[in-house]
């Protein structure tokens, strides 16, 4: 299996330059050292991958594949069980919120503060976790930011499940919420350095249908957590490798070092002040002024922070309808539904995108679909979540609208995985990473006044108010049909 992006000499990403002697200084055995590395060396100095070195990502074995694969989305599908993650998992979403309540009780705060601890300070620590990682991944390397991940998210566990102080719950839910964000913004950066573009879609889908099913067990669901964690640990510790090339090109001429007679270069592992600068600060200011990003990442979180939101909306808007405060989270059963609802809409695209390919080289916006699906999805069920609702209206319509609204989730998701990856390629975590932070914030603030907004202003004035803000950004998926080549240009003078 080739590597397209390989092919390419001075402009790859991937490649280092060995200062020393030229290319009359390179001994024979020098050469045939770097060959059995699966390298090459041209224009005396410069070594880079070869086209069909055994030794890249995007050539490994398809069992070595997989099983890196698994084992990330496994780290991603706990920690979903561990933290507020709706992106991925609903249920736990809705059992821990409703939880809140009783913990105000516990730890003789107010309901506010509670949520507070709940569900704002994970989404402060993942939006932190969020700008900081995915760069750092990019940089240094995939898999010790996994272990560390796996490391720390069974320890936050402990702590939120076993200090029965609101103090306990603050910090181990801070950082559950950094540690969280590595699996949630760095996976699609994982996948982009294993599989090829075609291979990529279904590999994202995957990833965003993982899910874990969280159960009302109160302490005893950080506990399991913790246990379940640890294990993990291990897993990835003993079954993973690194996935960024150019973090595995360096240990490959480190070995070489020696013979050539020469420091390995660093330039592609930055300096600290040249890793804030490059890698955190410019993040920031793409997510600012990128219209491209800004667009994508808005919708997005727009789209799966809601579900934050109807966790706590829902018991008003269900009012009528007699659920309590315990079997409405069974609504949700209706978004799972609506996710699940998408595969046959990615098998057809995906049929669609394999003709297309045929005819004409793919561009990113030519996977856009998702975000046709998913915008028109998340408008319609909003509409109906607003006015679906009420005496003499049955309770099968406000599902609809949930099961509409996790369609939106899983196809927004999807379309802003791919198309985020074709479009920065090896700097996809650090692209993706502007939504996540988005997401995390929202998805931490958006508890705190949604059950107050559906009491004050009513079922229908509340939920016509995000429907509208929802239909305001329904002309993203045009804009990035009709200018998003353009806007894509305009990022690489930055980046």
């Amino acid at each position: 299996m080739a590597i397209p992006d390989i092919e390419k000499t001075a402009e790859s990403s991937t490649s280092s330059v060995l200062s020393g002697p030229g290319e009359e200084n390179i001994s024979p055995a020098l050469v045939q050292r770097v060959e059995d590395l699966g390298l090459r060396i041209y224009d005396g100095d410069i070594v880079d991958w070869g086209s069909q070195s055994a030794a890249h990502p995007r050539n490994w074995p398809l069992r070595k594949k997989l099983c890196n694969t698994a084992c990330i989305f496994l780290l991603d599908s706990f920690r979903c069980v561990d933290s507020l993650d709706c992106a991925l998992v609903f249920e736990i979403c809705a059992v821990e919120l409703i939880a809140a309540e009783p913990a105000a009780a516990e730890y003789g705060v107010s309901n506010a503060q509670s949520l507070i601890a709940v569900s704002l300070m994970y989404g402060l620590g993942e939006a932190l976790g969020s700008i900081v990682i995915p760069p750092y991944t990019e940089a240094f390397g995939r898999k010790p930011t996994y272990l560390v991940a796996a490391f720390l998210l069974p320890i936050s566990c402990l702590m939120t499940g076993t200090i029965h102080s609101v103090v306990g719950a603050y910090v181990g839910r801070f950082v559950m919420g950094a540690t969280g964000s590595v699996s949630a913004t760095v996976v699609v950066g994982s996948l982009e350095d294993m599989w090829e573009s075609r291979a990529q879609g279904w590999a994202i889908y995957a990833w965003v249908l993982t899910a874990g099913l969280g159960v009302a067990l109160g302490r005893w669901l950080y506990i399991i957590g913790t246990i379940i964690s640890s294990l993990i640990l291990f897993l990835l510790l003993f079954s993973t490798s690194e996935t960024r090339s150019n973090v595995l090109l360096t240990q490959h001429l480190r070995t070489l070092q020696s013979p050539l007679r020469s420091p390995t270069p660093t330039h592609q592992i930055p300096t600290f002040r040249t890793f804030c600068r490059e890698s955190i600060i410019l993040p920031l200011h793409l997510f600012i002024t990128s219209p491209l990003i800004l667009l994508t990442s808005t919708l997005a979180s727009l789209s799966f922070s809601l579900i934050f939101l109807f966790t706590e909306a829902l018991p008003v808007i269900l009012l009528p309808y007699n659920f309590t405060s315990t079997t409405y989270s069974l609504g949700f059963v209706a978004f799972a539904i609506g996710m699940l609802i998408g595969i046959p809409v990615r098998v057809v695209e995906f049929r669609w995108l394999g003709r297309k390919e045929k005819e004409r080289e793919l561009t990113p916006e030519d996977k856009i679909g998702g975000f046709v699906t998913g915008a028109g999805a998340l408008v319609g069920g909003l509409w109906i979540m607003a006015w679906g609702t009420g005496v003499g209206v049955g309770w099968w319509l406000p599902m609809l609208g949930l099961g509409a609204l996790g369609l939106a989730a899983n196809e927004v998701e999807f379309a802003l995985g791919g198309y985020l990856t074709d479009a920065y390629t090896t700097h996809a975590a650090s692209a993706f990473a502007a939504y996540s932070t988005l997401r995390a914030i929202l998805s931490g603030v958006f508890p705190l006044f949604a059950k107050h907004m559906y009491q004050e202003l009513g079922v229908h004035v509340a939920g016509t108010i995000l429907a509208a803000v929802a239909t305001a950004w329904l002309v993203t998926p045009w804009v990035l049909w009709r200018w998003g080549g353009r806007l894509r240009g305009m990022r690489r003078g930055v980046v």
